[in-house]
């Protein structure tokens, strides 16, 4: 039982940490490919660079 808490709390911040990264490469390009949102949040406008 302790594995399995341990292998879902691993995927949680791994998912976490993916969606992270695609909403600041979605943030830092012209063209919204994969990830699509007709409003940007504001936590994303934090991620942008330029």
């Amino acid at each position: 039982m302790q594995k399995k808490n341990l292998l879902i709390k691993g995927m949680e911040k791994f998912i976490a940490k993916m969606a992270i990264k695609a909403a600041s490469i979605e943030a830092n390009t012209t063209c919204p490919g994969i990830g699509y949102q007709h409003k940007e949040p504001p936590q994303i406008k934090k991620l942008r660079k330029f």
